[in-house]
């Protein structure tokens, strides 16, 4: 396929496609009480997961369409054998400027130093308490002390972007905002609050939504919220500093503000279903395409037709939904 052989992805409302998020796996070695409905465990197949090489043919097209930045989400990306070595061969796909990872953290610590030298720039670590008990609770898993190895690990090893992605839950970690916004004065990290999704079915709970404006009221009882300016890949994030902080305070009104209409990113499950929009069914079987030969220049035009198909908003839902909307489960594509 040549270089100048397709067009840029801009889907009806004019809105320019430049970031692809690329679940590798669907396992994952956590069970969080918000992604894994009660009773269930996560799910540990493997056997459809699309293979590296295709995922790396798949990336391919989607930079010769003008995507910039890729994430490499799960499950747990990092419970992947070879992850390491894709990361750097993705890296080295000509037009993708930004390599992203979002991880539990569990496994970060092994592994930071090897994921900066494969090209990774950013990585987002999913936390939601630093009480180890509410942790194991939480997660299912006693590994706090993992996690937050791995968060140093990645600082120390020069990860150009480390962030913290905390989902408040009313009753449950809601009691922790301060110390997580606190943890910022130290450390050259940003803590991102994320509000509650009605996103897996089983998993949601109305009672457990806070809205990001009651969040950031109890953090301004810490000290004036400094405003920042949003970097290029920064994300829907609305993004602040507490005065003399190392870090930054960042947060996302996934619930009570949406942001559909900067949305620039596609999804891409771990069996090859490419998703328009995060509450949306599969739009289009990628694994099919692969699997029948098409070639780079009619999975392109798939991608392109199927994204005609990309909702101006996603549908209409608030605090007081009684089920979740999503889907597809969140750990099959990595939020």
């Amino acid at each position: 396929m040549q270089e100048n052989a397709t067009t840029p992805l801009i889907d009806r409302f004019n809105r320019r496609i430049e970031y692809l998020r690329m679940s590798v796996t669907s396992r994952c070695n956590l069970s969080c009480s918000y992604c894994v409905p009660a009773g269930k465990l996560s799910d540990n197949g493997g056997c459809d997961m699309l293979s590296f090489r295709d995922l790396l043919f798949i990336a391919d097209v989607f930079a010769r369409l003008g995507v910039r930045k890729v994430r490499v989400t799960g499950g747990e990306p990092l419970v992947r054998k070879g992850i390491e070595k894709f990361i750097a061969q993705l890296a080295e796909t000509p037009g993708i400027d930004r390599l992203a990872l979002t991880t539990n953290g569990v496994m970060l610590a092994q592994m930071a130093h090897s994921l900066k030298s494969a090209g990774l720039k950013a990585v987002n670590v999913s936390l939601d308490t630093f009480d180890r008990e509410k942790y194991a609770r939480v997660t299912g898993h006693d590994g706090l002390n993992n996690v937050l190895s791995g968060l140093n690990a990645a600082i120390d090893a020069g990860i150009e972007s480390v962030k913290l992605n905390v989902v408040v839950m009313k009753g449950v970690n809601d009691d922790e905002l301060e110390k997580f916004a606190g943890y910022t004065i130290r450390n050259k990290i940003q803590v991102r609050f994320i509000e509650f999704m009605p996103h897996t079915k089983g998993a949601w709970n109305a009672g457990q939504y806070m809205p990001v404006e009651d969040v950031k009221k109890r953090i301004e009882a810490l000290g004036a919220l400094i405003p920042c300016s949003r970097e290029q890949w920064g994300g829907p994030a609305r993004i602040y500093r507490l005065d003399g902080a190392q870090g930054e305070i960042g947060f996302i009104s996934a619930v009570s503000r949406h942001f559909c209409w900067e949305c620039n990113r596609l999804r891409i499950t771990a069996d090859g279903k490419l998703l328009t929009c995060l509450f949306e069914g599969s739009a289009l079987d990628l694994r099919s395409l692969l699997e029948s030969g098409a070639s780079a220049e009619r999975i392109s035009t798939a991608i392109k037709e199927a994204l005609m198909g990309k909702w101006e908003a996603r549908p209409g839902f608030d605090s007081n939904v009684n089920d979740a909307q999503g889907q597809v489960a969140m750990r099959h594509i990595g939020g």
